[in-house]
């Protein structure tokens, strides 16, 4: 049942990322017929502040799930439905709250974000828009704990295709006429029919249970308690995470938010299919550290789902820097591409940012929620202190920068950490292995594209160059990673048929 629970996983989490890249991929350029570079900027600057509003949820929905596989575990129904009810109620007003207060300070926003006291109305609805669907989404992530937690995950993938299908469908037909208030309209019908969905699935698992909806205020206590750390960290990371392009639009332009956006985009997209895997998995990690009870003890597949990691990202990332200036060029044109040394920064940080986030993942299955919030935090801090000093000398690629200088700390405050608390997860990550793939595969991409620049682009020598380079880097890994293969191997091919 777990094994298919994160088949299920998967397919949920592709469906986000087929609404992802259809919306953010493949309709751009559609959109950019009836928006400009600037208008586009603003709103990737807009939604990054409004952001910040996640916060509220202060890493509930990771925590709720850990706590509700804890309690099922027990059999201690009164318990589980109180933890439920709690966090599902506290999601309703944290979403009405986020609505409310972005609808009051709408017009100053749009203002923030454009430099333009006369900046046009739409872009204060569109944010007001936007900031129903983040709140929605809270309330999803809530209730899809439940049918985690019961492994009955084989609607919820349908759900989130169904509702993506309609959000787009709103978005191409209404953007003609409304602008970019069509891509906040597509987002919020998305998310509020699968936030229906969703809710009624799982209460309808509840149902059928036994399990009813039981109000207790010192569970929202209890919770909260439980998230004090997180959402000190929670602050900082979604500072660093999502308010790049606010920091981008106010202090440089809303055009050079949409380049920095652009160039980012191939890597980020890479790395939310990697994260699928990370994602369809937590809740088995979570259920299993709850059984057995050891949770200083990393799970026996960890390392080889790191290693898995490793090599998908590398192999992604690699294709990413070699075809991304071309791929750029047919996209929207080559006017909104930032350059190669910008996209190889890119890649690399997208390399680290991942394994970072899947580290920070095993740390809340176990039950370590302090460590990985104070771990988030040095991260949050290290990117905020490394912005300010490294943006106004290298601007763009200053942002990177800080993003790569938040990551070593974080992977530092790790590995002493762990060494005090008697935990042995990092090395599992940050090893020879690792620093060994990535130097092999940083030589390997800068000499292809070296060759292919020196034949002037020419079709023929680059398809043939990078054929060579990607021959190469699958013998190495295969060298290198025979363990790997011959778990992957027992996984897929069983013995016992």
């Amino acid at each position: 049942m777990k094994k298919l629970s994160i088949v299920h996983n998967f397919l949920g989490s592709f469906s986000n990322f087929i609404f992802l890249f259809l919306t953010s991929i493949v309709l751009l350029p559609y959109y950019f017929k009836f928006i400009n570079i600037s208008e586009y900027g603003i709103w990737l600057g807009g939604i990054s502040f409004l952001s910040l509003a996640t916060v509220l949820d202060a890493n509930i929905g990771m925590i709720l799930t850990q706590q509700l596989a804890e309690k099922w575990n027990e059999k201690n129904r009164k318990e589980f439905s109180k933890y439920f009810t709690s966090a599902f109620l506290f999601g309703v007003f944290v979403s009405l709250l986020i609505a409310v207060i972005t609808f009051l300070f709408r017009d100053k926003l749009s203002v923030w974000v454009s430099h333009d006291i006369n900046v046009e109305k739409k872009f204060a609805t569109s944010f007001s828009l936007y900031s129903i669907f983040l709140g929605l989404t809270i309330i999803s992530s809530y209730c899809g704990s439940v049918s985690q937690i019961f492994l009955k995950t084989f609607l919820p993938p349908f759900f989130n295709l169904f509702s993506s299908i309609i959000g787009i469908f709103v978005t191409v037909f209404a953007i003609p006429r409304c602008g970019i208030v069509a891509v906040a309209l597509g987002s919020l019908v998305k998310s509020a029919i699968y936030c229906v969905l969703v809710s009624a699935h799982a209460f309808k698992i509840l149902r059928d249970e036994k399990i009813y909806l039981e109000f207790d205020i010192l569970y929202i206590v209890k919770l909260l308690q439980k998230v004090s750390l997180p959402f000190i960290s929670k602050i900082g990371m979604t500072i660093a995470g999502s308010m790049q392009n606010f920091i981008i639009a106010t202090s440089i332009s809303a055009s050079t938010t949409t380049i920095f956006e652009i160039t980012r985009k191939l890597p980020i997209m890479a790395q939310s299919v990697i994260n699928m895997f990370a994602a369809a998995t937590f809740t088995s990690f979570s259920l299993y550290y709850s059984e057995r009870k050891e949770n200083n003890e990393s799970h026996k597949y960890t390392k080889h789902f790191f290693s898995l990691i490793r090599i998908l990202l590398l192999i992604s990332l690699m294709g990413i820097f070699l075809l991304g200036q071309d791929f750029i060029a047919l996209w929207v044109g080559i006017d909104k591409f930032g350059g190669n040394i910008l996209l190889s920064l890119f890649c690399i940080l997208a390399f680290f940012d991942q394994l970072r986030v899947i580290l920070s993942q095993q740390y809340y299955a176990i039950g370590e929620f302090n460590l990985t919030s104070i771990t988030d935090s040095i991260f949050a801090m290290a990117f905020v202190i490394s912005a300010f000093v490294f943006i106004p000398l290298m601007k763009l690629e200053g942002i990177v920068l800080a993003g790569l200088i938040a990551n070593a700390a974080f992977f530092i405050s790790c590995k002493v950490l762990e060494n005090q608390n008697h935990i042995a997860v990092v090395g599992l990550i940050l090893n020879k292995k690792l620093f060994r793939d990535l130097f092999f595969v940083i030589i390997l991409s800068f000499c292809t594209k070296i060759i292919c620049e020196y034949f002037g682009g020419e079709l023929f020598v680059c398809i043939f160059t990078e054929t060579v380079a990607i021959s190469f880097f699958c013998l190495f890994f295969y060298k290198n990673e025979l363990q790997l293969w011959f778990f992957l191997r027992s996984i897929i091919f069983p013995k016992d048929g």
